[in-house]
């Protein structure tokens, strides 16, 4: 049930058997624990606010403490553990003092890639090409908007990443370890030139979140793949700058053919620890 100022109370917003289906999921028998039931109602506030935050604006007052607990039908201490969760995902505010109370609040890219990086629970990324397969799809669509950027700061700072890969030593190439970094930092500036929050918040979380590991290999063919590494980022920035769209995606296909040719050159893409 909706409350009169816009709030939602926990014990009379679902259907009798939904609710009573709740009720023996946060009070089973079997758990004794008041621990158990205090976050099982916590969760459940917290799914209930979070509903009622997105469909408000930046800095909206949604009420007092005590407003809210009631609005919701919690106790105090359930709704703070509550407004604890909600404050950790940067979607609300809590003023104290006169004229305070909660406030909705937008979350940053970066706390959205750090909530959905807890998700990523496998260590190889590249099993089955499903990483790049994902990556594959995300970076085409970035590639596509980044060579139609218009944005001068913003192709200034891929023109300073380019000038830095030409002006590096081809005789004396980078470690593995530092080429993958390099090449993790681009994708982001691509993705900024995008000027796509929903393209950005993927390729954030496909590459940010990621290393390389190498496991395999003589001096002679990790350099190898720190030289292709290499050569495939510059053809692709180049591109990109030439605003030609058509060898910009070339040159990304023939850079995915490269990161999915690691694996077996003896090097794994993992998930940071």
């Amino acid at each position: 049930m909706v409350h009169p100022n816009g709030g939602y109370n926990l014990a009379t917003s679902l259907p009798a058997n939904e609710l009573a289906s709740e009720r023996r999921h946060v009070v089973a028998p079997e758990l004794k624990s008041p621990i158990v039931k205090q976050i099982s109602t916590a969760n459940l506030a917290a799914s209930i606010l979070r509903k009622r935050i997105a469909a408000e604006e930046e800095n909206v007052y949604l009420g007092s403490e005590a407003d809210i607990a009631v609005e919701v039908g919690v106790s105090l201490p359930t709704l703070r553990q509550t407004a604890r969760m909600l404050e950790y995902e940067e979607v609300l505010t809590i003023k104290p003092g006169k004229g305070g109370g909660y406030f909705t609040r937008r979350p940053s890219i970066d706390s959205a890639i750090k909530s959905a990086s807890q998700f990523l629970s496998a260590t190889d990324l590249n099993s089955e090409s499903m990483f790049m397969d994902a990556a594959d799809a995300v970076m085409t669509q970035i590639v596509s908007n980044a060579v139609k950027c218009d944005d001068q700061k913003k192709i200034a700072k891929l023109q300073h990443f380019v000038e830095g890969q030409v002006n590096q030593d081809k005789s004396s190439p980078l470690s593995p370890t530092f080429s993958f970094k390099l090449s993790a930092g681009l994708v982001l500036i691509l993705a900024d030139m995008s000027n796509n929050i929903m393209l950005e918040l993927f390729a954030r979380i496909l590459w940010s979140e990621i290393s390389v590991i190498q496991t395999a290999g003589t001096f002679e063919e990790n350099q190898k793949v720190t030289l292709e590494n290499y050569s495939t980022r510059l053809e692709l920035t180049e591109a990109v700058l030439a605003k030609d769209e058509t060898r910009a995606l070339k040159a990304w296909k023939r850079r995915s053919d490269f990161l999915r040719s690691c694996p077996k050159k003896g090097f794994d893409f993992t998930r940071r620890t």
